[in-house]
């Protein structure tokens, strides 16, 4: 399935990014820090008996509904979540962060879906595998229809794989990797057709494969996209007519797009033909709102709904309110500094080095996070049964360390003080958004621990879609991002870490990291697939494309007169939002 994602939560090709403190989807294997492993602490919520323990989910119940904002309680058919503002990109072959997938996951439905432990599971879709992991065969399940009327047919899944898999295409996901026989010579040669590609029916795609893979099933997500509304005469090439239409949706899914206001909110309506039941809750609302006012506005009743900034305070603040309802897990994610590797003064892993000893990771978690975050030392949540960062370096603050790697890279310090090599100076323009819980925290560390070594920083602020863009086009020197990665960790590192991957920003190569991640892909056994991404971590772990600085917890805050909200550290709450209720 898709990415960084990760979502996410339901990411299953390619890894959320998403800004680094309020990430709506970073992750935690229950071996980890025990502030993350939150299952010891969840209960079964009553009122829908979905048992939030079993997840990994601490559940905190409100104590008194009755003291909801009366703005909040005026409000009998809609529901108004929190969200930064997305792209305006609603359709998921070409978004490339977290909120505007929780919107799409509400507008649309996938073959493919996963469970709350990360397990593949049928979608819109009934599938099942050859015993030889060489067919898929998808078929659509009853009832599954777009918003205007059109039954959703085995074309329209068709319709997507070819999409994705278009010359073209240029969004995150990456179809090379589910090894669809034929598709190298439609994608790379003068093929007009995927020969591993079949409709059998109105309602049945089958699909062939070259070579069996563990990780196939989940690239082969896809969300169901109508060829008549998007590419009635679709034909290769023709990409940038699909395009035209990320603005204005055609989904199958929840909630059905109404309206989209840019930097004020994104407007949905119930799906009253939705074929896994009509949407208790009439209208959907996503109210843009600023980092780090949250859990203000929910406690104000603006908002019903949001991701708050995981930390001490904020925890006693949502209880004491009283009327909030808590959901606290581990992130599927973490938190980075973002570098450009092929930037001179970056591409010796001396410096990057350097540079990880000497920012005090541990001082700003502690700050910022309290109890409710830990150090990462490589690029994976403890959620994950992949995670294993035996024997690699903690890179534990170490100005000396640092300053030591710093003379042996070339990097000296002149008659100022500065670090200095051929005749400049070492100099790092920083990007981050302000305000923010973390890089108000961090940046100032950053700088002065820095400056101490001979290296000045310069803060360029930016606000999330301006950031997010330059990010992903190489055009940073450093940032601070956060990544939510997928269910299987072949998504979350090869899309990031492999050379010329979609979404590794960093201008990273390591021909071992290239050759690992295929192994990876290609082996199956779960058991086998293990030692491959120990080794790995451990070469990220020395060559620090980005710097790796935390795992945090996830806490969304409800107002407690919405009930039946379902959620894990990797299923996102948008995917069952059909559930949710207004207690009246």
């Amino acid at each position: 399935m898709r990415k960084k994602l990760a979502i996410l939560s339901i990411v299953l090709s390619i890894i959320l990014t998403i800004p680094a403190c309020t990430s709506k989807s970073e992750s935690g294997n229950t071996s980890g820090n025990s502030s993350l492993n939150s299952s010891s602490a969840g209960t079964k919520a009553s009122q829908t008996g979905f048992d939030y323990k079993k997840y990994g989910v601490e559940y905190t119940a409100a104590t008194d509904v009755g003291k909801s904002p009366k703005i909040a309680l005026d409000r009998k058919d809609t529901l108004v979540i929190g969200l930064p503002d997305t792209t305006g990109i609603f359709n998921y072959l070409y978004g490339d962060n977290a909120y505007d997938w929780y919107a799409i996951y509400t507008m649309f439905d996938f073959n493919i879906e996963v469970d709350f432990d990360g397990k593949p599971i049928p979608g819109a879709t009934d599938y099942k595998v050859s015993d030889d992991g060489l067919t898929y065969t998808f078929t659509i399940k009853d009832g599954v229809k777009f918003w205007d009327g059109n039954p959703a047919t085995a074309y329209d899944l068709e319709f997507a794989y070819y999409l994705e898999a278009d010359p073209k295409y240029d969004g995150p996901a990456d179809i090379a990797k589910t090894f669809i026989k034929g598709l190298d010579a439609y994608k790379n040669g003068n093929a007009d057709k995927i020969e591993g590609i079949k409709v059998i029916d109105d309602k049945t795609l089958e699909i062939t494969v070259d070579k069996v893979s563990g990780p196939a099933i989940y690239g082969l997500q896809v969300p169901l996209l109508e060829k008549k509304y998007y590419g009635a005469d679709f034909k290769k090439g023709d990409t940038a007519k699909v395009k035209e239409k990320n603005g204005a949706p055609m989904g199958t899914g929840q909630y059905k797009f109404v309206e989209y206001k840019a930097g004020q909110e994104l407007k949905l309506v119930a799906n009253e033909d939705y074929f896994k039941g009509a949407p208790k809750i009439k209208n959907l609302i996503f109210s843009v709102t600023p980092t780090g006012q949250e859990l203000q506005r929910v406690m104000a009743g603006e908002t019903d709904i949001d991701m708050a900034d995981v930390s001490p305070d904020n925890m006693k603040a949502a209880k004491d309110a009283e009327f909030i309802d808590i959901y606290r897990f581990p992130t599927n994610g973490y938190g980075y500094v973002g570098l450009n590797d092929a930037d001179p003064k970056f591409s010796d892993v001396k410096v990057r080095q350097a540079l990880m000893y000497a920012l005090n990771r541990a001082a700003v978690v502690e700050k910022v996070y309290g109890e409710y975050a830990r150090v990462v030392n490589i690029p994976e949540s403890n959620v994950s049964w992949a995670y294993d960062d035996e024997g690699c370096n903690t890179y534990e603050f170490n100005l000396d360390k640092a300053g030591q790697l710093l003379d042996e890279a070339g990097w000296k310090l002149n008659s100022n003080g500065k670090r200095e090599k051929d005749g400049k100076e070492f100099k790092i323009k920083f990007t981050c958004m302000s305000p923010h819980p973390v890089t108000d925290i961090m940046v100032p560390v950053m700088k002065d621990d820095y400056a101490k070594l001979g290296i000045d920083v310069t803060v360029e602020n930016a606000d999330w879609p301006t950031l997010q863009q330059k990010a992903t086009k190489k055009q940073l020197e450093a940032y601070f991002m956060a990544s939510g990665l997928t269910p299987d960790p072949d998504n979350s590192l090869a899309n990031a870490y492999k050379s010329n991957a979609t979404q590794n920003y960093y201008n990273y190569k390591n021909e071992e990291v290239d050759r690992l991640c295929e192994e990876g892909l290609n082996e199956i056994s779960t058991e086998k697939r293990k030692p491959i991404y120990k080794q790995l971590y451990k070469i990220l772990n020395n060559d620090l494309p980005v710097l790796f600085v935390y795992q945090r917890s996830d806490m969304w805050v409800a107002n407690s007169r919405i009930k039946n909200y379902e959620l894990s550290s990797f299923r996102d709450f948008f995917f069952n939002l059909y559930k949710a209720e207004i207690a009246n």
